[in-house]
């Protein structure tokens, strides 16, 4: 086992993240930014290697092995991650010992359907499916022009962070959203460093204008882009 260490302080939350690939890489990264103690294994000593930069501590290991998240007092982490999908095995054991050890809250990436069903039955509290939901969020981004982001909620019904179309400059909320009232609901805008909360029907758009929207995925294409709009 080999451990690397960067000495950056941070918030004293600590996370564990398990599988260093890209996914797990990224993770990891972003955890550590944000001020979280992040411990990363790996079993490759190459990606341990280039994690040191950027985790609290880089641990040439398995995952699955009981003895070594002990021996790194995982149990005092806040959350763990389970990050890495190349051995459906090690995968599901890794979150099982997590739970067992007394971690909070674990998520799990999965590879497949089957593989998600698994983690469930051994504790995980989260499964995702990283590629299919940026899949997702991509195809909606460019099913309607203006749509910087999304977020599912369900099937059909979304949140949608929106680049204001110029035919949206000048209009207040209230002349915007009337018809669609009650399907749909804005809930800020971003004005450059601005966020403005819970906006008034009168509030007007600005040139430049992000808006946070939630309803349902065609209400929210037909507010974006209305059949009047100019094209």
């Amino acid at each position: 086992m080999a451990n690397r260490e960067n000495g950056k302080a941070g918030t004293g939350e600590r996370v564990v993240v398990i599988g260093l690939g890209r996914f797990g890489t990224s993770l990891a990264r972003t955890l550590h930014a944000l001020g979280y103690e992040v411990t990363g294994i790996d079993t490759v000593e190459k990606r341990v290697a280039a994690a040191a930069d950027f985790v609290t501590l880089a641990v040439q290991g398995d995952g699955g092995d009981e003895a070594l998240l002990r021996s790194l007092a995982v149990d005092r982490s806040d959350f763990g991650v389970v990050a890495q999908t190349e051995n459906v095995e090690t995968s599901a054991l890794a979150a099982m010992i997590l739970k067992r050890l007394g971690v909070g809250w674990v998520v799990a990436k999965a590879a497949n359907d089957l593989h998600a069903e698994l983690l469930r039955r051994v504790g995980a509290d989260r499964v995702v499916f990283p590629e299919q939901d940026a899949g997702l969020r991509l195809g909606h981004s460019l099913s309607v022009r203006y749509i910087n982001d999304y977020i599912p909620l369900s099937p059909f019904t979304g949140v949608a962070k929106l680049r204001a179309p110029a035919h949206f400059v000048g209009c207040s909320l209230g002349e915007l959203c009337a018809p669609h009232a009650g399907r749909l609901d804005v809930l800020l805008i971003q004005r450059g460093r601005e966020v403005i909360t819970a906006p008034a029907p009168e509030d007007r758009i600005a040139a430049g204008d992000e808006l946070l929207v939630v309803g349902a995925d065609p209400t929210i294409d037909a507010f974006a882009e209305p059949d009047d709009a100019p094209s």
